[in-house]
Formats: structure tokens, C-alpha cells, sequence
């Protein structure tokens, strides 16, 4: 029984989306999900998942009968095992628990969070552009990237001399193909065994979009005639914004070794290592000796749920009320007895102290996975006004799990094409850099706070490249200059830049970075320049957080 119980606590803290059957259920509205989980009733917030995942499988097909969904009814029912462990969630609070472990349960899914409270102390992650954007905090790409999708918005200045605000959109491809072909999209450590071509090509890619904010386009349109006034002088075609805002880059990262990641090979190795360890092998026994106990007094006590009853009222109210307003009664009803034992209120006491061990479990074996991280990057960049450029980038960190993390960077950037007759070759520049990372709150604390030191090195063998939009003249003059003239701006050689910088990382994937920059010069601009650069990012390592809003809760 002990093991059995243990895998439902697991399945709870760690695996993705309720499943009937072996198959994924159906997409609960927003707005059912959103009432549930924002409920003032413990039982109803505990079971929130659960009720959703069965009134969308009975809108999908109203002719469910108890046989086909016992799986998600089992889930329901106090007399099961495997309702035991949200009933001892939702029974916590009443019994005083709560209040006497307050730091472990300010949230009512603190044990359900663990990935991605862990995901927050992770110094590799690449969430938002590289230094070559017009508007970034980044002067160093980090061996990591997003788990499933990331949104960051930065402003600042780095080695370029336009300013500017950027969107950058991260995302891992095995992620969205999961979530497109419905295979458990919110899965790390508890994915299905993956075939080659996820393990070895989807798993380790990252890809992301960055759309410069502050960059307006144009379109040169021809005109029909004069519309008003006197001028001679016929216009013959014209320049009409297009948009406030332009595709600034694309950026395709391989992460050929990442311990930190919990999708990879290394990651279920660690974690593997500390579920046989003695520390957490105690911990789990506690857990399930508590919630076995917990579950023989439900199963002796409590009353059974009437299946054929809750699945009639989930069919007479497609928007979950009902349902709701139906389990409530039921937990009320079925719990008066259970409680009453008086063994009941020591089991539920141990069980949520044992998840607080267990959680910290999982950060201890992420703490562990200290040593080597490796990527390659490949950037197309849109830079406004100048030729398009592919970069390609190696990326190495080491990580001494006391000391903080190295990071160190080495690329070469190619142009897109050589007009002819063109004073200068493929070769745009070549570029190396390091940063260091440590973080100087507890990484076990929700709210946490990480120290960056970065310095970087770029050499140009010419100045860089400026192309003359179309209808520009000649200052001082009224002539037009040719289209597609191009001229050297700026100095060759090399460009020197350092930056410190704090990350604030708050719960639920928030970071935001401040930094302060000094270059000695820019790509277009001779002399020293000294900058700051903000930004702020939010990381939906849970799939329940982007399309619930529920924040993997």
C-alpha cells in the first residue's frame, strides 16, 4: 500500500495535466478554471484540477457513463486512494496545520510547484536577447533557455548605439510539439520515454523571436497627384509607415549538455541518484507511511461518492457551477466523520512536513547538478539601417554550485551578402566574452536575487556598415543619393564593454534585471559611453500558467 500511495503523492507533485484512460482530456474554459482555483474553499482549490478535468470530459461527451471516466471519478472519491492526497491538502488548513508551517504553505499548491519554484534559482537561463539587440540587458548568452515558453521585454543598449525596447519570445520546440500533438505538454522529469528524433533534435532546441518595440517601418508607395496647395514640383512616390515595431532577430540555440535542465538525460540521472539516496528514500517513506494512514481512515470512514449523481449534474450545467456547488456539499458530508478521529489531524500534520522535506529534496538534487553546460547559437539579426548578419556563436559555462557560475562566449558574425564593388568582405566581426553568476539570496527562497558581472571583447576589421535609406539627399543640397548606397561608419577595431548587473527573481518565473554598462565606444560611435539597461521576463515553466492562468499552481 506504502507504494502505491507514494507514486500518487509523486504523480501529484510532479506530472502534467489530468489524463482519463491514458488519454489527455479535454481544455477546461478559463473561465471555470480561473473561479476554482480563486475559490475561498480549501476543498474546492485542492481539487480544482480534478473537477475541471471532469466537467470537460463530460461537455465533450454527454453520454460518459461512471465506467469510462472512473479514472477522473477515483480522483473524486474518499473512499479511493488516489483522492487521499488533495484531501490531505484541503484539509490542512482547517486542522490548524498550516498555521504552524506557514512558510511551507503560503501557497496551496506548495509542494505542486517544486519545478518550478526550482526553475527560478537556475543561473543558465537565456530568457531574453543577446547583446547585439537594440534594446537588451544581455551582454552574455547563457547555456540555457526557456523550459516551455518565456516573454521578455528589455530596454537598453549594450554594443550598439541606437537605443531601443525589445519583445523577446522563447520557446522549446519539443514543448510546442507536445502541445500540438497533445502529449503531456507541462511533463520535465515524468515525460514518457521520447523517440530519437524528440530526444536528439526537438529535447535540446530553443528557439526565440525578438521584435524591436521602437522601430517604425515604411513602405515607398507611388503617388496619384497633388492633393492640395500650390507646389510645382510633382511627388512621384512617398514613404507610409507600416508598423510600429519590426522582426529584429531569430535565434535557434542546441543545447548539446545542460545538467541544469530538468528535461535532460544528466538532470533524471541527478534526480535519480537522490530518489535512491538515504535522505530522500526516508522522506518519501514518510510520506507514504502518513498518507497511508490517511487514506485507511477515508477508506473505513468516509462516504463513498455517488458517480452516477456527480456525472448528472456535470451534464445539466456545462459551465462547472453546479459541479462545484455539488462536491462541496459532498466534502462536507463525507469528511465529518474521518475528521473526528483523532489520528487523523498527526497523520496530515506529518504528511505536509514531509512534503516541505521532499520539495527541498528537489532543490538539494538541482544544487547537485553543478559542472559543464554547452551550447551552440545561431542569430539571424534585422539591425535598423545596416546589413543583415548571421552570427554563430559557442557557448560554454561551468558551474561550481558554491562559488556561481562562468559563462563564456566566443562568435563570429558573417554579413547576409556583398553588394558589388564592396569595400569590405563576409566577415562583419569576431567576438569574446564571460560572465559571472551568483546568486546572493538562498536559492531555495521564492524571492531571490542574482549579482552579473559581464566583460566583452569585439573585433571589426572595418568600421561598420550604414545603408542610406532610399530619398535621402545630400546634406546641403537638394540631389538625391542612388538607392542602395551604402558607407563606413564608426572605427574598426576592437570595442571593449563591461556591465554589472541584478536579477530580481520573483515567485511564479518573474525576473527583472537592472543593469550599468561602459564601452569605449559603440558600432556607429567613437568615444566611452556609459548606459543602464531594465528589463522584466516571465518564464511559463508550467503549461497550467499560460493557458489557465493558474501560474503552475
Amino acid at each position: 500500500m506504502k507504494i502505491r500511495k507514494l507514486i500518487v503523492f509523486c504523480a501529484a507533485v510532479l506530472a502534467g495535466p489530468t489524463s482519463l484512460a491514458g488519454q489527455e482530456t479535454p481544455s477546461v474554459t478559463s473561465d471555470l478554471e480561473a473561479s476554482c482555483r480563486k475559490d475561498p474553499r480549501p476543498e474546492i482549490r485542492a481539487y480544482c484540477k480534478d473537477l475541471a478535468a471532469l466537467q470537460a470530459a463530460v461537455n465533450q461527451d454527454k453520454s460518459i457513463d461512471a465506467d469510462k471516466a472512473q479514472v477522473l471519478l477515483d480522483k473524486l472519491d474518499f473512499a479511493d486512494v488516489n483522492a487521499t492526497v488533495n484531501f490531505i491538502t484541503a484539509t490542512a488548513p482547517s486542522l490548524a496545520v498550516r498555521n504552524a508551517l506557514s512558510k511551507i504553505a503560503q501557497s496551496n499548491a506548495a509542494s505542486s510547484n517544486a519545478l518550478q519554484t526550482a526553475g527560478q534559482s537556475r543561473p543558465d537561463q537565456q530568457l531574453g536577447t543577446n547583446g547585439s539587440g537594440s534594446g537588451t540587458t544581455t551582454l552574455v548568452s547563457k547555456a540555457g533557455s526557456a523550459e516551455l515558453l518565456s516573454l521578455a521585454l528589455d530596454t537598453g543598449v549594450l554594443v550598439r548605439s541606437v537605443n531601443g525596447t525589445t519583445a523577446t519570445l522563447s520557446t522549446n520546440a519539443d514543448q510546442v510539439f507536445r502541445l500540438i500533438s497533445g502529449s503531456d505538454p507541462d511533463c520535465t522529469v515524468t515525460c514518457n520515454d521520447l523517440g530519437w528524433f524528440e530526444n536528439k533534435m526537438l529535447n535540446p532546441t530553443n528557439v526565440s523571436a525578438t521584435l524591436d518595440l521602437a522601430q517604425q517601418g515604411s513602405k515607398t508607395t507611388a503617388t496619384s497627384g497633388q492633393a492640395s496647395g500650390t507646389t510645382p514640383t510633382q511627388v512621384n512616390t512617398a514613404a507610409i509607415p507600416t508598423g510600429a515595431g519590426k522582426l529584429s532577430g531569430i535565434t535557434v540555440r542546441y543545447q548539446l549538455l545542460n545538467r541544469f535542465d530538468p528535461r535532460s538525460p544528466a538532470f533524471r540521472r541527478s534526480w535519480a541518484q537522490a530518489v535512491a539516496g538515504s535522505a530522500l528514500k526516508s522522506t518519501s517513506e514518510g510520506i507514504g507511511d502518513a498518507t497511508d494512514d490517511v487514506a485507511d481512515i477515508l477508506a473505513t470512514s468516509a462516504t463513498s461518492l455517488k458517480r452516477d449523481e456527480i456525472l448528472d449534474v456535470a451534464r445539466n450545467d456545462s459551465t462547472g457551477r453546479k459541479l462545484i456547488d455539488y462536491f462541496e456539499k459532498y466534502f462536507s458530508d463525507a469528511s465529518q466523520k474521518p475528521l473526528q478521529d483523532p489520528k487523523i489531524v498527526t497523520d496530515i500534520s506529518q504528511v505536509m512536513q514531509e512534503r516541505a522535506l521532499y520539495r527541498q529534496a528537489w532543490l538539494d538534487a538541482l544544487h547537485q547538478a553543478a559542472g559543464n553546460l554547452f551550447t551552440l547559437e545561431y542569430d539571424y539579426t534585422r539591425p535598423s539601417n545596416q546589413p543583415l548578419t548571421h552570427d554563430f556563436r559557442l557557448i560554454y559555462a561551468y558551474d561550481s554550485q558554491t562559488m556561481g557560475m562562468l559563462t563564456f562566449n566566443g562568435s563570429v558574425s558573417l554579413y547576409d551578402s556583398i553588394p558589388p564593388a564592396a569595400k569590405y568582405g563576409r566577415l562583419h566581426y569576431g567576438q569574446v566574452s564571460t560572465e559571472y553568476d551568483r546568486t546572493i539570496t538562498g536559492k531555495d527562497k521564492s524571492f531571490q536575487t542574482q549579482l552579473s558581472l559581464a566583460g566583452y571583447w569585439q573585433y571589426q576589421p572595418h568600421p561598420s556598415i550604414l545603408n542610406i535609406p532610399a530619398g535621402t539627399v545630400v546634406p546641403g543640397t537638394t540631389i538625391p543619393l542612388p538607392n542602395g548606397t551604402q558607407e563606413f561608419v564608426g572605427a574598426a577595431g576592437s570595442l571593449w564593454v563591461t556591465q554589472a548587473k541584478l536579477t530580481i527573481k520573483g515567485s511564479g518565473g518573474i525576473n527583472i534585471p537592472i543593469g550599468v554598462s561602459w564601452s569605449n565606444k559603440t558600432d556607429l560611435l567613437q568615444g566611452s559611453k556609459v548606459g543602464a539597461q531594465v528589463g522584466i521576463s516571465y518564464n511559463f515553466s508550467s503549461l497550467a500558467g499560460l493557458f489557465t492562468g493558474s501560474s503552475g499552481q
